[in-house]
This record gives structure tokens, C-alpha cells and sequence, in this order.
């Protein structure tokens, strides 16, 4: 390699319940027809199977713009594919982020005799030559093992197709694997729930709404027998009232994307209402109280739900 090629590096790490089914501790992915091959590996040096720590590394770009571009379209790929398979990663964007001064990197390098760079937690660009080492301030359950042949399909399908994402629909993404983080079923359901939300964009209602509302607005404002504080909470709560409601935007999301596919034998809208019921009833203490088992019940659906709300051309296709 030369100075002038650029490398990229994204590290992630893999949910207690997500493994991919790998016996070596690297492992090099050929994605032809596309073109290239990128290399995931183990930051614990012990086989893929086993590890939570790992990276995906690929070289050969010009310049440093292309190598950024360059990676983060292959972990939007690589979101993309873990989400179809309903495999959760924690990808570094909503962490705090730490690392070695530029002082302790000129100490770890003459320790060790090589250029070394900060283990960054996401996506890291760099000079391919001359190799650096990664420096990394610490360490950075049932398991859902997938095996390597659908892995390597469901990225190569990815990559080829180039997942083109909203910030929307980045947030979903983050929101969906962070799901897999988390240890109980209300956690868990509220992430998933949140994550289709941030897919939805009500839009407004009609003008015959939006008149009657004016009507009610004017009125509060005119009243002499309304008080200030009650006038800033009716008027703060009239406005969300010009919008579609969440509980119908949703509905028609999960009707644009998911067709005539079902859930707990509920269509997908029907079964997105069934979700934000029981959402409501979580969240505002609502009679009856979910109980634990209906909520984890509803939240291994739901994983499924948004799984294909999100897989975009890669749920048409069988892994």
C-alpha cells in the first residue's frame, strides 16, 4: 500500500443475546458480485462465536473523504443486515466517547514501536500505511448464535443494494439495537416502541379540522375566565391536535411497508395499535396493568415488527 490510500474501521459490539456463528477469530467476507472484501475480527483474539467486541476493517480508498464514505456505508449495510436477522449491535453513536490524549499516543508508540491511534468506538479513518496499533482506555446470557453463510448473504445484499437512511431512520436503528440491550421486558418493549416512532411524520389534518380548531383556540385566548396557565396548557395541547395522531401515522407506516403480513395473527396496523395500547398503559399506569408477561410477549413480536419495518429490499429476500 501507499500513503496516499485510506483505510476504515468500525467497531461495534455485539448484544448479549446476538453471536455470529464464526469458529476463527478473523474472518474475511468476499462480496462479489459487488466487488472488494472487508474483514471482521475479534478484539478479544478468541473465535467470533464467543466474542462481543469486534470490528469490520476494509482498505484501498483514495483519499479520506471516500474511506469515511466508504465506511459508513458499510455500517449502515451492516445495520441493515443485523436488523433483518433481528441480531442487536451497539455501534458506538449514542456513547460517550473517551480515549488517549495525543500525549499518551506518543507514549503507547514508543512503547510499542508503532503509529497508534485511539480504539474509537464506531467508525475510525486513517493512513493504511503504516499499519497502526489501537489503543484502548479499558474494557470497552440465551444467545441467538446466526450462522456465517446468511450472515455473509443477508451483508453482501446490503452492500450491493447501498441502504440509503433518513436521520430518522438512523435514530430507529439505533433505537432497535439498543433494544437488545437492555435487561427486562419494559425496557426492551419501550425501546422498539420508540423506535417505530421515530420513523413516523404525522401529517396535518384536513382544513375542515384545522378550522374548528382555530375556532377553539381564538375562543381560550378571548376568555376572560380561563387562566393564564390554563390557557398555555389547553393551547400547548390543541396544537398537537392539527396532526394526525401517533396511533394513526403508525397505522399507515405499517400498512405502506408491511402489506398484508401479520403479527400475534394481527395485521400490521392492527397489531401496531394492539403495541401503543399497551404502550399507553405501561407508560401512564393505565388500568389494567400490563402484566410482565403480555409485555414480553408483545415485545418479541414487536422485534420482528420493526426487524421488517426497517430491512428495507433485504425483507423480500429469504436468508
Amino acid at each position: 500500500m501507499t500513503s496516499e490510500e485510506y483505510s476504515f474501521r468500525v467497531r461495534f459490539t455485539m448484544s448479549p443475546g446476538s453471536r455470529l456463528q464464526v469458529e476463527e477469530p478473523s474472518w474475511p467476507i468476499d462480496l462479489s458480485p459487488s466487488g472488494g472484501c472487508i474483514l471482521i475480527g475479534s478484539l478479544e483474539e478468541k473465535p467470533i462465536k464467543d466474542s462481543k467486541e469486534l470490528v469490520i476493517r476494509a482498505g484501498g480508498w483514495p483519499s479520506e473523504e471516500a474511506s469515511t464514505l466508504a465506511g459508513e456505508r458499510h455500517m449502515d449495510a451492516l445495520m441493515m443486515a443485523f436488523t433483518r436477522l433481528r441480531m442487536g449491535a451497539d455501534f458506538g453513536r449514542r456513547r460517550g466517547k473517551s480515549g488517549y490524549t495525543k500525549f499518551g499516543l506518543e507514549m503507547i508508540e514508543n512503547q510499542v514501536g508503532a503509529r497508534a491511534l485511539n480504539d474509537v468506538h464506531g467508525i475510525l479513518v486513517f493512513k493504511s500505511d503504516p499499519p497502526p496499533v489501537f489503543a484502548s482506555i479499558g474494557a470497552p446470557t440465551l444467545v441467538s448464535a446466526m450462522q456465517s453463510d446468511r450472515f455473509a448473504k443477508a451483508l453482501s445484499f446490503a452492500i450491493q443494494n447501498q441502504p440509503i437512511f433518513s436521520d430518522s431512520e438512523r435514530l430507529s436503528l439505533d433505537l432497535f439495537h439498543s433494544s437488545f440491550f437492555q435487561t427486562s421486558n419494559d425496557t426492551r418493549f419501550l425501546a422498539l416502541i420508540m423506535a417505530v416512532e421515530a420513523l413516523l411524520d404525522p401529517q396535518p389534518r384536513s382544513p375542515e379540522v384545522a378550522a374548528c380548531l382555530n375556532r377553539w383556540v381564538t375562543e381560550i385566548e378571548d376568555s376572560d375566565r380561563i387562566t393564564s396557565d390554563d390557557k398555555t396548557s389547553l393551547l400547548g395541547s390543541l396544537k398537537w391536535l392539527y396532526d394526525e395522531s401517533i396511533n394513526r401515522t403508525g397505522r399507515k407506516l405499517a400498512t405502506q411497508r408491511l402489506g398484508d403480513r401479520e403479527y400475534l395473527d394481527r395485521s400490521a396496523p392492527t397489531f401496531f395499535s394492539y403495541c401503543y395500547s399497551l404502550r399507553s398503559r405501561l407508560v401512564h399506569g393505565e388500568s389494567p396493568w400490563p402484566t410482565m408477561q403480555e409485555v414480553g410477549y408483545a415485545a418479541a413480536q414487536l422485534e420482528v415488527f420493526v426487524s421488517d419495518l426497517l430491512s428495507g429490499p433485504l425483507l423480500e429476500v429469504d436468508f
